[in-house]
């Protein structure tokens, strides 16, 4: 169990959301344990069927995929737990399209150890 201050939180997810390339992707893959599990909940993931992916790789290629160049991310809000942080992130592509995403992390040992991400998109 870990408890993270909210100054503690916001610099973790800043990393991970500020993360524009490959060099930045592997940064922000340190906040996670190697054996993360991360279940997403999106556009092309419905309940019955969400995407999963586990460990560092799996993770890294969703970090890239939602990290592209041209995507801006603010994290509107953040809460700690005794066990976790949570986050409202708005996300735009150079589009203009919208995406809201709500993240709940869970936290082990210093490390996020899971994710649930719930998203919505414009149109």
């Amino acid at each position: 169990m870990s408890t993270y201050t909210a100054a503690d939180a916001r610099a973790l997810l800043d990393g991970i959301f500020s993360a524009k390339d490959e060099e930045g992707v592997t940064a922000a893959l340190g906040s996670f344990s190697p054996d993360v599990e991360w279940l997403q909940y999106d556009i092309a993931n419905r309940p019955a069927d969400p995407l999963r992916a586990h460990g560092h790789a799996e993770v890294a290629t969703l970090l890239a995929k939602g990290l592209s160049p041209g995507m801006t991310h603010r994290i509107v809000r953040a809460m700690t737990g005794e066990d976790g942080i949570a986050c409202h992130v708005e996300c735009a592509y150079p589009s203009g399209d919208k995406v809201e995403v709500t993240y709940i992390f869970d936290v082990e040992d210093g490390r996020i150890s899971r994710v649930l991400g719930t998203m919505a998109w414009d149109g």
